[in-house]
C-alpha cells in the first residue's frame, strides 16, 4: 500500500519533488560526519586551582632576623606566615610559583640563613621511611677521627677523611687507608668514640616526629656498626646498615669489611641498602626521606623521594633536592606541616 501511494505521488511533479526531497534528507542523515566530543571543562573551584601553582618557603638559621624576614616574606603575598621562635624558623605558605625570591636570597647569603622552597602543604604522612647518614649528620662527630685521636694518628686520618668526603678519590680506597692507620689500636678506641658522640641539634626531634607518624628509621653509614648502634639505640631508631671493623685479640687489625663481612658500603652500596630496606618494609622509593652530608651519600639522596643535603659538600649539594646549610635537623622536621600545628601565625592574607 505504501509503494502504491508513493507511485501515485511520484506520478505528479509535486510528488516527484516530495520524493526527491525526502530521499536527500535521508542520505544527509546517514552520511553526516560524527559530532566532535565536547572537552571536559575543569569544574574545580578557583581556590583549589590556585593551590596547584603555589609553594611554601622556609627560612631557617640562628641569624634569622624575624622582623626583616617577615617584611620580605609579606612582599611575596603568601596565604599565611608562621614563626617558630624557639628554633628560629619561619614558614610562608601559599607563595605563587613565579614569585621573585632574589631579594630573600641576597639577604640570606649575607645573614647566613637558609631559604628553602618546599611543595605546598608538605606532610610527613606522604613518607613511610627515613634513612640517614651517621657522621656529621645524626651526630656532630666523625667517628673515625675520634678513634684516631685516641690511637694517636689524628692528623693523618683527619686529612684523609676530609678529602674522601669531598670526593677526591674512591671511598673504598680512602676508607681502607684510614682504617689501616688504626692497626694495632686497642678496642678501647671504640669506647672513646662512643663516649664522644654528640647528637646533632634536632636529631631527637626529627626521630620523635617520625615515630609519631609511623615511619621506620635507619642509619645507612660508611662508618662502623660498633659505633653506629649506640646512636641508633639512643635515638630509638629501627636499625642500621654499616661497615664493620675487624678485631683480633682485643685490637684492631687495620682491616674493614662491609655489612656482615661483605663488600664495603660505598655510595652505590648505600643506595642499594636503601632500596632493599624500602622493599623489606613495603615502601616505594618515592616514600623515602634520605639525608646526609658527603659525596658518599649522593646516590642515596638522588634516588629518594625527598633527598636532603645536610651542611652538604659541594658535590652532594648539586644532587640534593633541598639543602640545609645553617641549621640543625630541626629544620628538616619543620619541612612538614605537622611540626607547625601550634606555631603562632604572624600574618594571614585576607
Amino acid at each position: 500500500a505504501l509503494r502504491r501511494c508513493l507511485m501515485r505521488l511520484t506520478g505528479s511533479p509535486a510528488g516527484r519533488i516530495f520524493f526527491l526531497r525526502e530521499r536527500f534528507r535521508h542520505l544527509c542523515l546517514h552520511c553526516r560526519p560524527p559530532r566532535p566530543k565536547m572537552r571536559a571543562v575543569c569544574s574545580q573551584p578557583p581556590s583549589i586551582l590556585r593551590r596547584l601553582s603555589v609553594k611554601d618557603i622556609l627560612l631557617a638559621g640562628v641569624d634569622l632576623d624575624a622582623d626583616a624576614a617577615l617584611d620580605l616574606l609579606q612582599r611575596l603575598k603568601p596565604e599565611r606566615i608562621r614563626y617558630r621562635r624557639s628554633e628560629s624558623i619561619m614558614r610562608a605558605e601559599g607563595v605563587e610559583d613565579g614569585a621573585d625570591l632574589s631579594a630573600l636570597q641576597t639577604v640570606a647569603s649575607g645573614e647566613e640563613f637558609d631559604v628553602i622552597e618546599l611543595p605546598s602543604g608538605l606532610s610527613i604522612k606522604q613518607y613511610r621511611m627515613l634513612v640517614s647518614d651517621m657522621d656529621s649528620t645524626l651526630i656532630v662527630n666523625e667517628s673515625i677521627d675520634d678513634m684516631a685521636f685516641a690511637a694517636g694518628c689524628f692528623d693523618e686520618v683527619s686529612d684523609l677523611t676530609r678529602r674522601a668526603m669531598e670526593g677526591a678519590w674512591s671511598f673504598d680506597e680512602s676508607l681502607r687507608n684510614r682504617v689501616a692507620c688504626l692497626k694495632g689500636a686497642p678496642s678501647s678506641v671504640l669506647d672513646h668514640a662512643i663516649n664522644a658522640e654528640r647528637l646533632t641539634h634536632g636529631a631527637d626531634m626529627l626521630m620523635k616526629l617520625c615515630r609519631r607518624n609511623g615511619l621506620c628509621t635507619y642509619v645507612i653509614s660508611g662508618g662502623f656498626s660498633q659505633v653506629c648502634l649506640a646512636a641508633v639505640k639512643k635515638l630509638g631508631m629501627t636499625g642500621a646498615v654499616c661497615n664493620e671493623l675487624v678485631m683480633a685479640d682485643g685490637k684492631l687489625t687495620g682491616d674493614v669489611t662491609g655489612p656482615a663481612g661483605g663488600r664495603i658500603l660505598n655510595a652505590d652500596g648505600k643506595r642499594r641498602a636503601m632500596e632493599i630496606l624500602a622493599q623489606t618494609n613495603g615502601v616505594h622509593l618515592s616514600q623515602v626521606i634520605a639525608v646526609g652530608d658527603g659525596a658518599n651519600d649522593a646516590e642515596m639522596i638522588s634516588a629518594a623521594g625527598l633527598g636532603v643535603g645536610f651542611h652538604p659538600k659541594p658535590y652532594l649539594a648539586s644532587r640534593a633536592k633541598a639543602s640545609i646549610r645553617h641549621g640543625g635537623l630541626e629544620v628538616l622536621a619543620h619541612f612538614f606541616l605537622e611540626s607547625w600545628t601550634d606555631a603562632p601565625t604572624l600574618y594571614k592574607r585576607k
